[in-house]
């Protein structure tokens, strides 16, 4: 398993289907417009997975380049790069995880694991807390403060978030923030709906 999506296992059509269904920020919506047809250029430049897509619009001369060739806007492939770069989790600092013993963490410091993937990637008894908030935070959108949240509500890896049902999952989320006090954001079932499917990703993607 790896700590991230295989881009050369997803496919553009099956990204493009993801960014259908997400609810994307307002800035990020022009992917929607005319998504069919942009994809179907995609395809026609024998681009077929999105770790090809991720390369054709590695840098600003390649962007332009294309832009230029498929008569897709720039704007619309700067947007779609940066959207890309989302499906690849950043490793979250361990000591920003709530909760954590402070002298675990020093120790874990000293043996050279700080960040979440160096420590998911020491691949620990799935019994224990802090692998699983690693594992968590392996899915879009999820930060070591909502981790804490989804593991004392119940949800102890990225396999029980794709299992989960949206609405069960914001009453509880909800019922251990609303405790606890972890995070202000006001989250809904679109936000939760969101989590599930990028688990699910993870679960098919990411082996």
């Amino acid at each position: 398993m790896k700590y991230n999506l295989d881009l050369e296992r997803l496919s553009v059509q099956k990204y493009k289907d993801l960014l259908k269904q997400q609810n994307l920020l307002p800035g990020r919506r022009i992917l929607w417009q005319d998504i069919d047809k942009n994809f179907a250029v995609f395809e026609s430049k024998g681009i077929k997975s999105v770790a090809d897509l991720k390369k054709s619009l590695s840098t600003p001369k390649r962007i332009t380049a294309f832009a230029t060739e498929s008569g897709l806007s720039e704007e619309y492939l700067v947007i779609l790069r940066r959207e890309i770069g989302s499906l690849e989790q950043k490793p979250v600092p361990l000591l920003e995880f709530p909760g954590i013993n402070a002298s675990l963490l020093e120790k874990l410091a000293e043996s050279g694991l700080r960040t979440s993937k160096e420590y998911w990637d020491q691949k620990p008894d799935i019994s224990d807390e802090l692998f699983c908030l690693c594992d968590l935070v392996r899915i879009n959108g999820v930060g070591p403060v909502a981790a804490r949240a989804f593991y004392e509500a119940g949800y102890h890896s990225a396999s029980e978030v794709a299992a989960a049902d949206a609405e069960d999952m914001l009453e509880k989320v909800s019922a251990v923030n609303e405790a606890h006090h972890y995070y202000k954001a006001k989250l809904g079932i679109k936000d939760m709906q969101f989590c599930i499917d990028f688990a699910l990703l993870l679960n098919k993607y990411a082996f």
